[in-house]
């Protein structure tokens, strides 16, 4: 909602960032990153199109200013390329359009993300 400049706000953006933020706690246990240098963050995106979009960025067939770091396109190579049903809610059709742009990706479980996680935690997840 927030990246795609969506004026319709809902709880699920709520969701979303505790989602998040529960995720990048995780990465910090021991277990998976003993130090703080094995630390990273959930979705490492270097740029945000259309808020601050990568200058050498290639374009897409669909004419969107795209990159492997776009914000977007680093959510959507861990959870997949989302169904035209799950992008309804956006109003904007460029904004529809920019997402359907991207490559399809597959989702990436997140046990694979993090492996020494208890299952309960990442069905949490």
């Amino acid at each position: 909602e927030v990246i795609l400049l969506e004026s319709n706000y809902t709880d699920s953006i709520d969701m979303w960032s505790a989602g998040c933020i529960f995720g990048e706690l995780l990465s910090m246990l021991k277990e998976i990153a003993p130090t703080y240098l094995d630390r990273s963050p959930l979705f490492p995106g270097t740029s945000c199109f259309p808020l601050s979009p990568e200058r050498m960025a290639q374009r897409s067939k669909s004419g969107f200013p795209t990159s492997n770091q776009d914000q977007i396109n680093v959510i959507m190579a861990t959870l997949g390329t989302p169904s035209e049903e799950s992008i309804s809610f956006v109003t904007d059709p460029k904004a529809r359009d920019y997402v359907r742009s991207y490559k399809h990706h597959e989702s990436v479980r997140f046990i694979t993300k993090f492996p020494k996680a208890p299952k309960d935690v990442i069905d949490f997840l």
